[in-house]
């Protein structure tokens, strides 16, 4: 039995140390049904059906975003929504690479969830969803054309909402759904002594490319905080050999 404490005890303290900001998990019931939502998550909805069960998983597969649902919001600027819409399938893919990449650097630099391209027993499939976009400019290879004002860093290219689904990467049962949106924005204003003449253009390549790298990466992170957290909760309510 001690033997036993031991092990569990060295798994506790392992994944507290692996998870340098994860805090434990806490739960709230979604009305009229069995799901558990991550109250304390860095997204907006969390939704599991069983907590207990991410202490079994010890490594992750992502599958390559998917825009294929993307839709431009029905209150968007005609010319805005003209713009992105004119988005080509290679422009798109393009930038969800960003997630793409940024997911499969942040879990292997931080332990918890080896990524891997093989599913198993012990493995969570991930895919993130772009849902919604509502433009505040046009895509930069658009900014020189029409009326609609090219729009500063500090308002930022627009807001897009994402659903991504969790699941058991070998069996296919769903296990969580995340719903969340946010600012698509490179930065703060940027001035040069303080000239509003010598404002940077926010609406190029560079700057709006490095604002869906900004988002991205974001969504990396916080996956990998909450994904910790659930894996530490799960690992503090195992019963011991005691009980």
């Amino acid at each position: 039995m001690d033997k036993i404490l031991c092990i569990l005890l060295i798994s506790i303290i392992s994944a507290c140390s692996n998870s340098k900001q994860a805090a434990i998990a806490e739960f709230k019931t979604v009305p009229f049904s069995n799901l558990q939502q991550l109250d304390n998550s860095h997204f907006d909805r969390f939704v599991v059906t069983n907590p207990e069960i991410f202490s079994g998983y010890k490594k992750v597969i992502f599958f390559p975003m998917q825009f294929d649902r993307l839709t431009i919001d029905l209150s968007a600027d005609n010319e805005l929504t003209n713009s992105w819409n004119d988005s080509s399938w290679d422009e798109m893919d393009s930038i969800c690479q960003y997630f793409d990449d940024f997911a499969h650097k942040i879990f292997s630099e931080r332990e918890g969830f080896t990524p891997t391209r093989r599913g198993g027993k012990d493995v969570l499939a991930v895919e993130f969803r772009l849902m919604n976009f509502m433009p505040y400019g046009k895509r930069y290879q658009d900014n020189n054309a029409g009326t609609v004002a090219v729009r500063s860093d500090n308002t930022g290219i627009g807001t897009v909402t994402f659903q991504a689904v969790i699941a058991d990467s070998q069996s296919g049962e769903l296990l969580a759904v995340i719903e969340d949106g946010m600012e698509v924005n490179a930065g703060n204003m940027m001035m040069i002594k303080g000239d509003l003449a010598l404002q940077i253009d926010s609406n190029n390549k560079a700057s709006q490319n490095l604002a869906w790298r900004k988002v991205f990466k974001r969504w990396a992170e916080y996956l990998h905080k909450d994904l910790s957290s659930l894996q530490l909760s799960a690992l503090t309510s195992m019963p011991t050999a005691a009980d």
